[in-house]
C-alpha cells in the first residue's frame, strides 16, 4: 500500500488579492459613494427604490466605465462600453429584484441597498474582469 500523505501546508500568498483587485476595491469605494449618493437623493425625491436604483445605475455606469476601465484595467477603449452596459443592466436586474425581496420582508430601502452593495461590487469585479475588459491592457 502506497503512502498517500498529501502536503496540506497553508499558502497565505495564494489568498492575497491581486493588485488589480485592490485597485478595483479603491476605485469601487469612490464609485460606490457616487452611486449611493445618487440613489439616496433620487429615492428621497421619488420614494421609489427601483426608480432610484435605475437612475443611479445609469449615471453610475458611465462614471464607472471611465474610472474602472482606465484605473483598474488600463483601458479606456470605447469598444468595451457595450459589454460594460450589458453588465450594468444585469447588475440592475439583480439589484432591483433583491431590493424588492428585501423590502417585502420589511427592510428599509436605503439599508437594503447598503447591504446589497458588497454583493453587487463582487459581481461587478468578476464580470468586468472576465467579460468586459478581458482583452484590455493593465497589470494583474
Amino acid at each position: 500500500m502506497a503512502d498517500d500523505k498529501r502536503d496540506f501546508r497553508f499558502d497565505a500568498a495564494a489568498l492575497a488579492p491581486s493588485a488589480r483587485a485592490l485597485r478595483f476595491f479603491a476605485v469601487g469605494l469612490v464609485n460606490t459613494a457616487f452611486g449611493y449618493a445618487i440613489f439616496y437623493f433620487v429615492w428621497r425625491a421619488t420614494l421609489d427604490s427601483v426608480v432610484a436604483a435605475g437612475v443611479s445605475t445609469a449615471l453610475g455606469a458611465l462614471f464607472n466605465f471611465l474610472s474602472i476601465g482606465r484605473l483598474v484595467f488600463g483601458s479606456s477603449d470605447s469598444r468595451f462600453l457595450g459589454r460594460f452596459i450589458a453588465v450594468y443592466a444585469a447588475l440592475f436586474l439583480v439589484d432591483a429584484l433583491a431590493l424588492r425581496a428585501l423590502e417585502h420582508y420589511g427592510a428599509e430601502a436605503a439599508l437594503a441597498q447598503a447591504a446589497l452593495t458588497p454583493v453587487l461590487a463582487t459581481l461587478s469585479y468578476l464580470l468586468n474582469r472576465d467579460f468586459v475588459f478581458r482583452a484590455g491592457g493593465g497589470g494583474a
